[in-house]
């Protein structure tokens, strides 16, 4: 199985990317966040999901490992294919559909292009209780910086060792580190 893929990115349609490595070209799957931040002809690191089917193998790419471990939680529910899992991945950060899927809000799941009222149930009824890194770690001014558009992983190390008294504060401090990359 290709856990992951480091290349340079070729060619992009509407929730695909082509990736050359090795001198072959890769279509990945991938959210629009992802696939609207690749620049043709420029280098990408994808985690992914490899699909096996009758007619051939499909990739489903993620930014980050936690995000791909999140959709393997997701297409544990019956149900859920990985399409549908990648939209729920890429649907916001992870961090705010687990909380939604522990807080049983269906309204928030329903609301994510794909998943209709029945399907946001069975992912309620199947996960709740099972996503116990929700807020282990948690740091808002970290998923303020991912609303904002950066990584998981660049929000992360943003605000690593920022103090402050509020989040505003940690994200107007990780923004200044970030501006002088």
């Amino acid at each position: 199985m290709i856990a992951w893929i480091k290349g340079n990115m070729l060619r992009k349609g509407e929730n695909w990317l082509v990736v050359e490595t090795a001198g072959l070209g890769y279509r990945v799957f991938a959210s629009p966040s992802i696939v609207l931040s690749a620049k043709l002809g420029e280098p990408i690191t994808l985690w992914t999901h490899e699909q096996q089917r009758e007619d051939g193998r499909e990739f489903f790419g993620f930014a980050t490992a936690d995000e791909l471990e999140f959709f393997w939680k997701i297409i544990t529910v019956s149900g859920v294919g990985p399409k549908m899992g990648l939209g729920i991945v890429g649907a916001s950060n992870i961090n705010a559909v687990k909380k939604w899927i522990d807080q049983g809000n269906i309204a928030a799941l329903s609301e994510i292009h794909g998943v209709g009222k029945k399907t946001a149930q069975k992912i309620v009824l199947e996960l709740k209780g099972k996503l116990a890194d929700v807020d282990a770690g948690g740091d808002e001014a970290a998923d303020a910086l991912v609303g904002l558009g950066y990584s998981r992983e660049e929000a992360r190390s943003a605000v690593m060792g920022i103090e402050g008294a509020t989040v505003e504060d940690r994200v107007k401090a990780a923004l200044k580190r970030l501006g002088r990359r």
